[in-house]
C-alpha cells in the first residue's frame, strides 16, 4: 500500500467567513478521498459562532494545523521560517500550494533548505473596472508602480506552476505578468454536487418558510460578505427602480453574509420604511443551499472577483445566476444561455434583466436545466481535485 501523501497549504490568514476558506475546506475534502494529508500553515485565524462549523471542519481535515501569528508580514521571521522547515521535516511535506501570492516569498525561502516545490493559486483578480484612475494622477501612479513591483516578484519568486482558478487569471498571468502558458495550470474550482443539487418540493418549501417566502415572491438571492464591492447597492437601486414602476412587485432580496459594512449597506437599503419586508439581510448563513433552494435568481454584481464559488453552488441547485464579468463570468456563464452577464455599475441592465426572469418562468426553466449541465460538466469537486494532485505530482517529480 503505498504511503499517503503530504501537502501544506500556505494561507496569511484564515478568515472562515470568506470563500477562501470554503474552497480550501471543499479541496482538502476531496484531497482526503483521494489519500492525500493536507497540513495547515496559516496566519491569524478568525471566526465566530457562525462559522465555528467551518473552523472544526478546516481542523478534523487537517493532519496538522500550525497557526504562525506574524505570517502576514512582508518579511518573515528566522522563526517563522524554522516553524515551517521543522514542519516539512517532521510531517513529511513534499509539495506546497499557496493560497495567495504573497506567501511565494516565504516558499521561495523554505524551497531553499527544502527543494520542496511550490504551487501557488490566487483566488481574486482586481478588475480594470475598479477605481480606474489616468496613469499622471498620483493614485494612478502608485497603481503602476504596485502593478510593476507585483509583475517582478511574481517573476523572481514565481511557483513551480500557477493554478489559474479562471480564464482571466490565466490571461492576466501570461498578458500582463509575462508567465509561460506551460507554466500555468487551469483548474476551475469544483464543488460538491452530492450537498448542492436541486431541492424536492419540500426542501424548496421549507427554505421558503424559514426566510417567509410566500409561493408568489420572486426570491433574489446575494450570497457574500456585506462589502460595498460586492455590489449590494446596484441591487438595492435595481429593485428599488422595478418597484418604483410597480409598486406590487412581489420581487424580495435575501442577503446573506458577514462584514465590516454591513450596518451602511442595510441602513441604505432599509432608508425606505417600505423595504423592511424586502430586503432581508440574514448575516453569515452556515448552511448557504438552504438560500439557494429559496431563491429564484442569484446576483453577484460584484466590482472583483477570482472564481467565486457561489454563482457554482447556486447553478448546481437550479438557481439562475446574474453577475457582472469580473474574472471567472464568461468560464461560468454563457449569456443567455444559463444566465446573464450585465455591465459593471449597470443597475438599469440589471433590473431588466431580473423584470426578464421574473416575467418568463418558461425562460427561467430553460437556463435551469442548462446551469445543471454547465455545472456537471465542469465544475465538480471531483475534476478540481484530481487536476489539482495533477500539479502536485508534477511538481513533486
Amino acid at each position: 500500500m503505498n504511503s499517503p501523501k503530504h501537502v501544506g497549504f500556505l494561507l496569511s490568514r484564515v478568515d472562515c467567513n470568506d470563500g477562501i476558506a470554503s474552497h480550501c475546506e471543499t479541496l482538502m475534502r476531496g484531497l482526503k478521498n483521494l489519500g492525500w494529508k493536507v497540513v495547515l500553515i496559516t496566519g491569524k485565524v478568525s471566526f465566530d459562532s457562525s462559522s465555528l462549523k467551518r473552523f472544526e471542519s478546516l481542523k478534523e481535515l487537517s493532519e496538522e494545523w500550525i497557526v504562525i501569528d506574524d505570517f502576514n508580514r512582508s518579511l518573515p521571521s528566522w522563526a517563522t521560517v524554522s516553524q515551517i522547515l521543522d514542519a516539512v521535516k517532521r510531517l513529511e511535506i513534499q509539495v506546497f500550494h499557496a493560497h495567495g501570492y504573497s506567501m511565494l516569498f516565504v516558499a521561495a525561502i523554505a524551497k531553499i533548505f527544502t527543494n520542496v516545490n511550490c504551487i501557488a493559486t490566487s483566488h481574486l483578480l482586481k478588475s480594470a473596472n475598479s477605481g480606474k484612475v489616468a496613469d499622471s494622477h498620483p493614485e494612478g501612479q502608485r497603481a503602476r508602480f504596485k502593478r510593476a513591483v507585483l509583475k517582478q516578484y511574481l517573476r523572481f519568486f514565481a511557483p513551480h506552476t500557477f493554478i489559474a482558478i479562471s480564464s482571466d487569471i490565466e490571461q492576466w498571468l501570461i498578458e500582463d505578468i509575462g508567465i509561460a502558458k506551460s507554466q500555468i495550470k487551469k483548474v476551475f474550482n469544483g464543488i460538491n454536487t452530492q450537498y448542492f443539487h436541486v431541492p424536492n418540493a419540500e426542501e424548496r418549501r421549507q427554505s421558503r418558510e424559514k426566510f417567509n417566502l410566500s409561493e408568489q415572491d420572486f426570491a433574489i438571492a446575494l450570497v457574500g460578505r456585506t462589502q460595498w464591492d460586492k455590489g449590494h447597492k446596484l441591487l438595492i437601486d435595481a429593485v428599488n427602480q422595478i418597484v418604483a414602476r410597480n409598486p406590487q412587485s412581489n420581487c424580495k432580496c435575501l442577503f446573506a453574509g458577514s462584514g465590516d459594512q454591513r450596518e451602511e449597506i442595510e441602513a441604505y437599503a432599509l432608508a425606505n420604511a417600505k423595504n423592511q419586508q424586502r430586503f432581508l439581510f440574514l448575516g453569515y448563513v452556515t448552511e448557504p443551499r438552504q438560500v439557494y433552494w429559496a431563491a429564484d435568481v442569484i446576483v453577484l454584481p460584484s466590482q472583483a472577483e477570482g472564481f467565486p464559488l457561489v454563482i457554482v453552488e447556486s447553478m448546481a441547485c437550479g438557481v439562475v445566476p446574474i453577475r457582472t464579468p469580473a474574472a471567472g463570468a464568461y468560464d461560468q456563464i454563457d449569456d443567455g444561455v444559463n444566465g446573464f452577464i450585465i455591465p459593471f455599475n449597470d443597475f438599469e441592465m440589471l433590473s431588466s434583466r431580473l423584470l426578464q426572469l421574473s416575467e418568463n418562468p418558461d425562460l427561467r426553466s430553460r437556463m435551469v436545466e442548462n446551469t445543471l449541465k454547465f455545472t456537471a460538466q465542469k465544475f465538480t469537486l471531483e475534476s478540481m481535485t484530481l487536476s489539482t494532485v495533477a500539479a502536485y505530482e508534477e511538481a513533486i517529480k
